[in-house]
């Protein structure tokens, strides 16, 4: 049994997905509004969050971006917002999927199964600080550091960073990040890896670590 938050403030939308969540078995908890969330959140540290966007006191773009300082689980938008630059900003502050209303409550709770399968099997790692040369990641704490000093990543970054490491010396091709880090392909295209590869090179190269390496026609690799 997994702990599911949903923060929506439709009250019926809220209830049904509450119901067909706890028939497939999930401990489930309601927030009607983003402060709300952020505080049941806080309390119950929830396996996966449903999140709504325009929601009262605070709406979704900041709950996602407040959820992801010192969370990790799986974050899937549920929103009425179905323009292209509402999904890239909630993907670019950590989301994780990105369903659009009406939808169906069945496909919703596949996609639930779906991510914390992903999540769960990727987090399938040692739970304490590891450390690359001057590199220090903690894939618990969601904190990467050089010399100690954070690197300040966006929560795509750090999910690039700490998936190439774990699986340090492997070449991973594009499509395998888009699966095992966005957990999407709907609105994510192989040219979105390259960017924030790039991004995340930038950052690295200026604390003089160069070990994520393009291997051409292949992927990426952490490379020791």
């Amino acid at each position: 049994m997994r702990k599911i938050l949903i923060a929506e403030d439709n009250v019926e939308i809220s209830d049904m997905m509450k119901s067909y969540l706890e028939k497939a078995g999930h401990e489930v908890y309601q927030a009607f509004d983003g402060a709300q969330a952020l505080k049941i959140a806080d309390e119950i540290k929830p396996d996966l969050a449903l999140l709504d966007i325009m929601m009262p006191k605070i709406d979704g773009f900041t709950v996602c971006e407040t959820l992801r300082q010192t969370m990790t689980m799986p974050i899937i938008v549920v929103s009425a917002k179905v323009a292209e630059e509402d999904k890239v900003r909630m993907f670019d502050l950590g989301a994780d999927d990105y369903i659009t209303k009406p939808f169906s409550f069945k496909e919703m709770v596949m996609r639930v199964g779906a991510q914390l399968r992903r999540y769960y099997e990727f987090n399938a790692v040692p739970s304490g600080d590891r450390h690359y040369g001057k590199l220090m990641i903690s894939s618990t704490r969601f904190e990467a550091k050089a010399d100690g000093e954070p690197l300040n990543l966006t929560a795509k970054e750090f999910k690039i960073l700490d998936y190439l490491t774990i699986h340090e010396n492997q070449i991973m091709p594009k499509q395998k990040l888009i699966d095992d880090v966005w957990g999407v392909d709907e609105y994510i295209d192989e040219n979105t890896v390259a960017v924030t590869i790039a991004r995340l090179r930038d950052k690295l190269s200026k604390a003089g670590i160069n070990n994520v390496v393009t291997v051409w026609g292949l992927g990426y690799k952490w490379q020791d």
